[in-house]
């Protein structure tokens, strides 16, 4: 089931309409690695979304932790030339 079906189910059974920034995130698309394309949100099925979102998730960890590295190594140079 794709996150667009999911979204207008849940419109009926919630009696409320879809919010206007979760119809922007589904407008929204999603570059696959795999497939080399891009795919809107709205088409993504759940379990591929949430597959997507972990590998975002993860790659977004692994360069918040790159650029302490580089911060870190940034802040011992200022401080070698604030010797000088």
């Amino acid at each position: 089931m794709k996150l667009k079906d999911i979204f207008e189910i849940q419109k009926h059974f919630d009696r409320k309409k879809t919010p206007c920034d979760i119809i922007e995130i589904l407008d929204q698309n999603y570059y696959s690695k795999s497939k080399d394309k891009n795919i809107n949100y709205a088409d993504m099925h759940i379990a591929h979304y949430i597959r997507a979102t972990q590998k975002t998730m993860e790659y977004q960890a692994l360069e918040i932790k790159e650029l302490k590295k580089q911060l870190n190594q940034l802040n011992k140079i200022r401080g070698l030339l604030n010797e000088i």
